[in-house]
């Protein structure tokens, strides 16, 4: 449920941002949500 309530806040700000750093930061986030649930 946090992933994606962040998942969504994540969204609005990646979307101001280069495609490129979007994807990265989108897989380093979902890796440290991953860490911090399980």
């Amino acid at each position: 449920a946090v992933a994606l309530i962040v998942n969504g806040f994540v969204k609005d700000v990646l979307q101001q941002l280069p495609m490129e750093f979007a994807v990265e930061a989108q897989k380093l986030i979902s890796v440290s949500l991953e860490g911090s649930v399980g």
